[in-house]
């Protein structure tokens, strides 16, 4: 439904907004070069606020800067972002027996040890794209060694370390089988896909049919232990971030495997999240709603940041932007691209921060600022540049 040239212009629009635009502001500050590893706590301008390494970010940006080199451009300059950040993991976050520590201290010191698969998750999966980026087979032993720990873990429903959701007998989380989803994928590039699909199978069958109700039309972020729909405060929460995060991996998984049945179900649920998700007044996505509440509480990491749902996060608009281009070109509709344009102009107008770089963190409903920071313990150099890179990858692919 668009026109070579429109699609031509979003391909030089975004290899250029992440290159020039985002990239910049991390390359010239994320590095800490005395101890290792990376910075990720900035203000606007860039100035740094915080100098411990948060495992979950420092195994994001060792993902984000492997696959810059991987799939964007092979300049050694991101394979030595890579290395830097791969060293001071292996050195100092590893805690033995497949988990990975959480927070440590600049110099390397835990200051917060596994309470967080998702900082296994986050550094198996950096880990396994820097094993491609390198050509070197020297993590092997260790990618398959936390792997099996992640399986054993995912498997077992009373496994309690799956901060920052808090664990509750009653429930189990969206989040964790979203994040799966993605990473098994990438390890499965190192380890063999034989290796990584049976999780990947249970991961697509928890989403696509146990989280996601046909009833309600809805993906759920909680459901029973047995699958089932609860009435309640966390029953009811949906994520439109995590609802079109787990959407585009699904519609990946399902073109890994040529499944159309797989793809059309994500762009089924892919509708449910964007009705649910999109203000149709001022614009943007709402970061949590509740299936019968027009006033959702908060509940885990929403209520510990202070998030309220309709503010507007960082990470729920990029994860909104790619979806929005992915089902527009699997569709071929033009109502679904007059969703990713909108998207695309929302971002760019109340996110993109054009004087200093990068996107800022929180917004107000109506796209004021509410938090200006460019790194937090919540944001470093991952789901924007991510987005980015996927929306210039699916739109280069469509062009051709």
């Amino acid at each position: 439904m668009l026109y070579n040239k429109e699609i031509l212009e979003l391909c030089t629009f975004y290899r250029k907004h992440l290159l020039e635009d985002v990239m910049p502001f991390w390359e010239t500050r994320t590095k800490d070069i005395e101890y290792g590893g990376y910075f990720t706590c900035f203000d606007r301008e860039g100035n740094l606020t915080d100098t411990d390494k948060y495992i979950w970010f420092q195994g994001r940006q060792l993902w984000m800067f492997s696959a810059l080199y991987n799939q964007i451009e092979n300049d050694e300059k991101w394979l030595d972002f890579a290395r830097h950040g791969r060293d001071f993991l292996v050195n100092y976050g590893y805690a033995g027996k497949g988990r990975w520590n959480y927070q440590l201290d600049r110099r390397g010191n835990v200051k917060e040890g596994t309470i967080s698969i998702f900082s296994d998750l986050f550094v198996i999966s950096g880990l396994a794209e820097y094993a491609i980026a390198s050509g070197s087979d020297q993590d092997m032993e260790l990618i398959n060694e936390v792997f099996d720990k992640i399986e054993r873990n995912v498997y077992n429903l009373n496994f309690k370390d799956i901060y920052h959701n808090i664990w509750d007998p009653r429930y189990k989380r969206h989040g964790l089988y979203m994040i799966n989803l993605i990473v098994a994928p990438i390890v499965g590039l190192v380890l063999g896909r034989d290796r990584t699909k049976p999780l990947i199978d249970h991961c697509l069958e928890e989403i696509l049919y146990v989280f996601a109700k046909d009833e309600h039309e809805a993906l759920f972020e909680t459901v029973g232990r047995d699958g089932s729909y609860i009435d309640d405060n966390q029953g009811r929460l949906i994520y439109p971030g995590h609802t079109m995060e787990s959407c585009w991996a699904c519609i990946e998984e399902g073109h890994r495997r040529n499944d159309r049945s797989i793809i059309d179900r994500a762009l089924t649920i892919s509708d449910w999240g964007y009705i649910h998700g999109f203000d149709q007044e001022y614009g943007g996505i709402f970061s949590y709603v509740d299936l019968a509440s027009k006033e959702p509480k908060p509940t885990d990491w929403n209520k510990e940041t202070g998030m309220s749902w309709n503010d507007k996060n960082f990470w729920v608009n990029a994860e909104a932007l790619y979806l929005t281009a992915l089902v527009s070109i699997e569709r071929d509709s033009i109502d679904h691209f007059d969703h990713f344009f909108h998207q695309h102009n929302w971002c760019q107008e109340n996110f993109f921060d054009p004087e200093y770089g990068e996107w800022y963190a929180e917004l107000y409903r109506d796209g004021s600022i509410k938090l200006a920071d460019k790194g937090t313990i919540w944001k470093a150099a991952y789901h924007v540049p991510r987005a980015i890179m996927l929306t210039y990858k699916a739109f280069e692919k469509y062009a051709t």
